[in-house]
């Protein structure tokens, strides 16, 4: 038994499945606030509910989905709402749900609720490119152009659906809370996983080989579609 590589087999796995979607979530969703302050800027304050209609509704489907799937009680979910109407507390929608606070399972669950969001919109959106702009997930495999048999519209629809979808990428604070409530367990399991994980194999790096590099895409490459949405959204909004 290597107590080096059950060590590194630990750090791989927190900083895999814990760091990566906390610091990334965190980078987008910080983005993503200063991309509506833009249109706010612009358009005025009912902008991200103009612009980000169906962004807003996949955001709290994805609290509420997730939320089941870690066995808590989804009381109410208002999927879209006035925010400056008296009584909704500047939300565009929230999902109200509970949990046993001696359910561990539960408890860890409340660190994915937090973060929902970020994976409900990101297969959202593939989604959209898939039945709008096909295109652009097969240029990888046959080398077309991604224009190649596409229509105007299409690639209108689709940019409009994206920024639809990816202006509701912004983690409110009740989101952090969550997320915050559920850390200790989770970083418990992992911390097993870790161990077993570290017990079983001769080589800590291939934990990153085999799912660290995907992980690591997924966010960098929300995180880069959020940084080129805030640049054309700060030059809009100099106007």
């Amino acid at each position: 038994m290597s107590w080096t590589i059950i060590w590194q087999s630990w750090v791989f796995i927190v900083g895999i499945f814990f760091v990566l979607p906390l610091v990334g979530s965190a980078l987008i969703s910080v983005i993503t606030t200063r991309t509506n302050q833009h249109l706010m800027r612009a358009f005025g304050l009912n902008a991200p509910l103009i612009f980000g209609w169906l962004g807003v509704m996949v955001h709290e489907i994805s609290h509420a989905v997730v939320a089941l799937l870690f066995g808590h009680h989804v009381d109410k979910i208002q999927l879209l709402q006035n925010p400056f109407k008296d009584g909704n507390e500047n939300r565009m929608g929230y999902v109200s749900h509970a949990w046993s606070p001696n359910n561990k399972y539960q408890q860890a669950g409340n660190f994915f609720i937090g973060i929902a969001p970020i994976f409900g919109i990101a297969a959202a959106s593939w989604g959209v490119t898939k039945l709008v702009w096909p295109q652009l997930l097969l240029i990888y495999h046959t080398g077309e152009s991604v224009m190649t048999n596409t229509a105007w519209w299409q690639v209108a629809v689709w940019a409009y659906l994206i920024l639809n979808l990816s202006l509701a990428l912004n983690l409110s604070g009740a989101d952090w809370q969550n997320t915050k409530s559920g850390v200790i367990w989770y970083l418990i399991f992992l911390t097993i996983v870790g161990v077993i994980t570290g017990l079983t194999i001769s080589d800590a790096f291939m934990i990153w080989e085999t799912v660290g590099r995907p992980v690591a895409y997924f966010f960098g490459g929300l995180l880069g579609g959020s940084f080129v949405l805030y640049l054309l959204t700060a030059l809009i909004g100099r106007r």
